[in-house]
C-alpha cells in the first residue's frame, strides 16, 4: 500500500466492514469509502475520574448523614418498612432468592456473556473490578467497627443491630464494581437487566430490615468507585464514531463521502499521524529505509484545517464527497463534554461576565455550536457555513465548508500582516456584537487571513462552539480584551490599537485597559502573554493613555474568589465548626433572653456614628468639593453592599464611586481611597499596641503562659531574619509597592495640611472607637460580660475582627463571630455566653443595619452620586 490507498470495488469494500464505533485501522475502505484515521487505543476517559471524585463525595455524604440525620434516615428507613404483614412474608422468602440470583448467578452470567463476545480484556477488568470492590466494602467494615462510635455504627446497621457484616455487603460491592468497569447499561442489553435485578434486590433488603438506607448506598458506591478506578486506570475502549460509524454520521448530514481523512499537524512528533505512519512501517507497508510519507495531502493539512483543530481541540476531518467537493467535518465526542461542562461551570462561578451555560450532554452542545455559527454568518461575519450535522455512536459531527487559501495569525509572520486586514478584523468582530453574539474565545488559531495583500486581505473568525446569544456588554468587551491582546502579541501594541481605533471609540478602548487581565485569556493566549508581559504591559498603559483628559473606567475585579479565597473560607468554615461542637445552644438562648434591650439600643446608636467617621476621613484625605452629607449616605449605602463583597472591600468600591461622580480621575480616586485604608490600618495598630501596653498584665495578656508569649518573640526574629533575604524583600514589595506609589502623592499633600490630616485622623478615631465602644455596649448587655474592662473589650475587638475581616467571606460573616468569640473565651468569658455577646454585636453592626444601606443605596443611585 502507497501514501494513498489503491480503490477496490464496493464488493470488496462491503467486506472490509465492520460494526458502527469499531476498532478502524490506520487505513480502510468502508462501503467504497476510503476513511484514513489514527489507529484506536484505550483511553482514560475525563467522565470516569469525575465520577471517581463524586462517588467518594457520595460516600462521606452517606456516612455523615447516617451519624448527624440519623433520626432522618432512620424515619424514612421505617417509612419503607412500613408494610403489611402479608407483604412482608412475601419479601422475606424472595430476598433470599434474590440474593442469590444477583450475587452469585448474575455475575456468571455477566462474564459470560463477554466471553463469548471475546471480549477477554474487559472481562478481566470487570472481574478485577468487583474483587476490588469487594475488599473496599471488606475494608469500609473494619473501618467502622474500629472507630467503634455509636452512632456510625447504628446508622450503618441493619433492623437496628450491630452487624455490619449484614449492612455492608461485599458481594452487593462486587456487583456494581463489575457491572461499572464493563461499561454503561445501555451498551448491552445484559448490563441493564443486571442492574436492575440489583436495585430490586437491594429495595427488598431494606423492605425486610436486612439494611439502612444508608448502608446500602454506601455498599453500591464503593462498589462504583472501585469500578470508575480501574475504568480510568487501565482505560476503557472508546465509544467514538470511527470507520462506518464516520461514513454513516457524514452520510446523515446530507452528503456523500468518498474520502475522510484525519486533519492532523504532521511536524508535530506526538501527532496521531505520525505515530500512523510509524505503524504502517511497522506493518511493512513502506520502505522503512525511506522517510515516513505524508499520509495529508496540502489541501487536508492546510493551516485552516489546523487552525480549527488546535482552537478545539476536536477530531477535524477533511472530508472529500463523490463530486471532488472538499468540506471540513468537526467531530465532538462525548466523553470530553463531562469536564468540559465542568470547566464552563467552575468559570461561570469563578470570573465574572461568564453565563452559566445548561450544556451537559453532547448533542446540547453540538446545537449550540450549530447556533452560534448560523448567527455568526446571517449577522455579516465572515465565517465557514455550516452545512449539516449528523450523529454516529457516542460523537456528533459538524459539516461545514471548507476555505481555501486563508492562513491563521499563528502561522503568519508581521509584515505578512496588512493594517487593512487587522481593521478587518475588528469589523469582522463588530459585527457578531451589533448582533448580540460573544464569541468567548478569540485566540491565535481562531483568526484566519485571506491569501491577498493590502485592502484585498479579508479576515475570517472561526470556532464559535463556545460563544453565546444575547450576551452581556462585559462579555463583549471581553471578547475586545483577548482580540486586542492576540493582534498585540503578533504585530504590537501600536499596530493593534491604530486599526481598533479606526473601528471602534476611543472611550470604549480606553475601557478596555482595567479588563488586561491574564484570567480574561482563554488558555493559549495566557501561556504567550505569560511569556511577553512587557507587551502585556504595553498594551495596557497604551490603552490607558488613550483618553488621558477623561475620567477612565473603574478597576474592575474579574475573579470572584480564587484557590487560595476557597482555602480560606474552607478553613474559617472548620474554626466555626469547631466552636458551634463546642457551644451549648441552650446557654446561648437563654443568655439571649436575658439581654438588656437598653443596652441593645445603646449599642446600636453607637454603631451609627462609624458613618460619620467613615465619611470624615474620606472627605479629609480627598483634595476636591465633597458634600459631607453625600459621604455619610455613602458609608451607609456600604452596609447594604457588605452583603455580597468582602469585609472593606464594598465601602472601597462605593467610595471610588462616589469620587468618580464628583469629577475625580482614576488616579487620584484610587489614591484617595488606599490612603483611608492605610490610615485606618495604622489607627488600628496604634490602638491595639497602646490597648496591649494599658491592659498589661492584668487581664488578657495575662493569661498567656509564658511559652506562647517566648513562641511569639520567636515567630518574629525568624520573620525579621527572613527580611534579610533580598529576594523575599523584592517580593513584598512587590506587594505592597503600587500602593505605597499612590499613597505617597496624596500623603504628601496631607502632609502640608495639619488641619485636614487631624480631621481625617479624628474621623478614623471616631470610626475605631465607634466599633469598640458599640462591641462594648453589647458586652454591656450580658450580665456575665460586664467585668471585662473596655480597653481589654478594645484589645479583644481590634484584634478579633483584624483576623475575622482577613477572610474573605461577604462582611466577614462567620469569621468575625468566631473571632470575637474566641477572644472573649481567652478572657474568660463562658462559651455560650461569649458566642451570645459576639452573635448580638453582630446582628446590631452588620445585620440590623442592612435596610438603612438599601435605602441609602437606592437614593444615591436615583440622585446619580452612586
Amino acid at each position: 500500500m502507497g501514501a494513498v490507498a489503491a480503490r477496490t470495488d464496493p464488493q470488496r469494500a462491503k467486506r472490509t466492514r465492520g460494526p458502527v464505533g469499531a476498532k478502524t485501522s490506520a487505513r480502510q475502505l468502508v462501503t467504497g469509502v476510503e476513511v484514513v484515521d489514527a489507529p484506536e487505543g484505550r483511553e482514560h476517559q475525563n467522565r470516569d475520574l469525575v465520577g471517581m471524585v463524586g462517588t467518594t463525595a457520595g460516600i462521606l455524604v452517606m456516612l455523615a448523614l447516617s451519624i448527624y440525620a440519623q433520626g432522618t434516615t432512620a424515619g424514612v428507613t421505617q417509612d419503607v418498612q412500613s408494610i403489611t404483614e402479608d407483604v412482608r412474608v412475601v419479601l422475606v422468602a424472595t430476598v433470599g432468592v434474590l440474593r442469590d440470583l444477583v450475587t452469585l448467578v448474575l455475575p456468571v452470567v455477566v462474564l459470560a456473556t463477554l466471553l463469548l463476545r471475546r471480549q477477554f480484556a474487559l472481562t478481566l477488568q470487570g472481574l478485577a473490578a468487583g474483587l476490588v470492590g469487594c475488599g473496599l466494602a471488606y475494608v469500609a467494615t473494619w473501618l467502622i467497627e474500629l472507630t467503634n462510635y455509636g452512632p456510625l455504627i447504628q446508622g450503618m446497621s441493619g433492623g437496628g443491630k450491630e452487624q455490619l457484616e449484614v449492612a455492608v455487603a461485599p458481594l452487593v460491592a462486587l456487583m456494581a464494581g463489575l457491572l461499572t468497569a464493563v461499561g454503561p447499561r445501555s451498551r448491552r442489553p445484559v448490563l441493564s437487566v443486571a442492574w436492575n435485578l440489583l436495585w430490586v434486590a437491594l429495595a427488598a433488603w431494606v423492605l425486610t430490615g436486612g439494611s439502612t438506607l444508608p448502608a446500602v448506598a454506601v455498599t453500591v458506591l464503593l462498589g462504583r468507585l472501585a469500578g470508575q478506578a480501574l475504568r480510568y486506570l487501565v482505560g476503557v475502549s472508546t465509544d467514538r464514531a470511527s470507520g462506518r460509524g464516520l461514513v454513516e454520521g457524514i452520510r446523515g448530514a446530507g452528503l456523500e463521502p468518498a474520502r475522510i481523512v484525519r486533519v492532523r499537524d504532521i511536524s508535530d512528533p506526538e501527532s496521531p499521524t505520525v505515530r500512523l505512519n510509524v505503524s504502517a512501517i511497522r506493518d511493512g507497508s513502506y520502505d522503512p529505509t525511506k522517510p515516513p510519507p505524508v499520509l495529508d495531502d496540502a489541501a487536508v493539512s492546510d493551516s485552516t484545517a489546523l487552525a480549527l483543530e488546535r482552537h478545539g481541540g476536536n477530531r477535524i476531518y477533511a472530508v472529500t464527497t463523490t463530486d471532488g467537493r472538499r468540506w471540513d467535518a468537526i467531530v465532538l465526542d462525548g466523553d470530553r463534554q463531562v469536564l468540559g461542562m465542568l470547566q464552563r461551570t467552575w468559570r461561570a462561578m469563578r470570573l465574572r461576565g461568564m453565563d452559566r451555560r445548561s450544556v451537559v450532554s453532547l448533542r446540547q452542545a453540538a446545537e449550540r455550536a450549530a447556533l452560534l455559527t448560523y448567527a455568526a454568518s446571517a449577522a455579516g461575519v465572515r465565517t465557514p457555513k455550516l452545512i449539516g450535522i449528523g450523529e454516529a455512536a457516542d460523537s456528533m459531527m459538524l459539516i461545514q465548508e471548507h476555505p481555501t487559501g486563508l492562513r491563521s495569525i499563528r502561522d503568519m509572520r508581521p509584515a505578512e500582516i496588512s493594517d487593512a486586514a487587522l481593521r478587518d478584523a475588528w469589523v469582522q468582530l463588530a459585527h457578531a456584537h451589533e448582533a448580540g453574539l460573544a464569541h468567548r474565545s478569540i485566540t491565535a488559531d481562531s483568526i484566519l487571513f485571506g491569501p491577498g495583500q493590502g485592502d484585498d486581505q479579508n479576515v475570517w473568525l472561526i470556532g464559535w462552539d463556545n460563544g453565546d446569544v444575547a450576551s452581556s456588554e462585559l462579555a463583549g468587551r471581553l471578547d475586545l480584551v483577548q482580540l486586542v491582546t492576540v493582534l498585540a502579541l503578533k504585530v504590537g501594541p501600536e499596530r493593534a490599537i491604530a486599526a481598533a481605533r479606526a473601528v471602534l471609540p476611543v472611550t470604549t478602548l480606553a475601557a478596555l485597559a482595567p479588563l488586561i487581565q491574564p484570567v480574561a485569556f482563554p488558555g493559549d493566549t495566557r501561556d504567550e502573554a505569560k511569556a511577553n508581559k512587557d507587551v502585556i504591559d504595553q498594551t495596557r498603559q497604551a490603552l490607558t493613555d488613550l483618553n488621558p483628559s477623561e475620567t477612565a473606567a473603574a478597576p474592575f475585579q474579574l475573579v470572584r474568589f480564587g484557590w487560595k479565597t476557597v482555602l480560606i473560607a474552607t478553613l474559617a468554615i472548620i474554626a466555626i465548626w469547631v466552636i458551634l461542637a463546642t457551644t451549648t445552644f441552650d446557654e446561648i438562648v437563654e443568655a439571649v433572653k436575658s439581654a438588656n434591650p437598653w443596652w441593645m439600643a445603646i449599642s446600636f446608636g453607637l454603631s451609627l456614628a462609624t458613618y460619620l467617621g467613615a465619611a470624615m476621613t474620606l472627605k479629609g484625605f480627598f483634595p476636591g468639593r465633597l458634600s459631607l452629607w453625600k459621604a455619610v449616605l455613602t458609608q451607609v449605602a456600604a452596609s447594604f453592599a457588605a452583603l455580597a463583597a468582602p469585609g472593606g472591600v464594598g465601602p472601597a468600591a462605593l467610595n471610588l464611586r462616589l469620587l468618580y461622580r464628583q469629577g475625580a480621575k482614576t488616579s487620584l480616586a484610587v489614591a484617595t481611597v488606599a490612603l483611608t485604608q492605610v490610615a485606618l490600618f495604622f489607627v488600628t495598630i496604634l490602638l491595639l499596641v497602646g490597648a496591649s501596653l494599658v491592659t498589661g498584665n492584668a487581664d488578657l495578656l495575662s493569661s498567656l503562659p509564658s511559652t506562647a508569649i517566648l513562641i511569639a518573640v520567636a515567630i518574629l526574629a525568624v520573620l525579621a531574619l527572613l527580611l534579610l533575604i533580598p529576594k523575599l524583600r523584592a517580593w513584598i514589595w512587590l506587594r505592597i509597592g503600587p500602593t505605597f506609589a499612590q499613597v505617597w502623592p496624596r500623603l504628601v499633600w496631607v502632609l502640608g495640611r495639619p488641619r485636614r490630616l487631624l480631621y481625617a485622623l479624628a474621623g478614623t478615631v471616631i470610626q475605631t472607637a465607634g466599633y469598640v465602644a458599640a462591641f462594648w455596649s453589647a458586652l454591656q448587655a450580658f450580665d456575665g460580660t460586664k467585668g471585662l474592662s473596655l480597653v481589654t473589650v478594645a484589645l479583644i475587638y481590634l484584634l478579633g475582627n483584624s483576623i475575622g475581616s482577613a477572610v474573605p467571606t461577604p462582611g466577614g460573616l462567620g469569621t468575625v463571630e468566631a473571632a470575637l468569640t474566641t477572644g472573649l473565651r481567652t478572657a474568660g468569658i463562658a462559651t455560650g455566653l461569649a458566642a451570645s455577646a459576639a452573635l448580638l454585636y453582630r446582628a446590631i453592626t452588620y445585620w440590623a443595619r442592612v435596610p438603612l444601606g438599601w435605602v441609602a443605596f437606592n437614593h444615591l443611585q436615583k440622585t446619580g452620586d452612586l
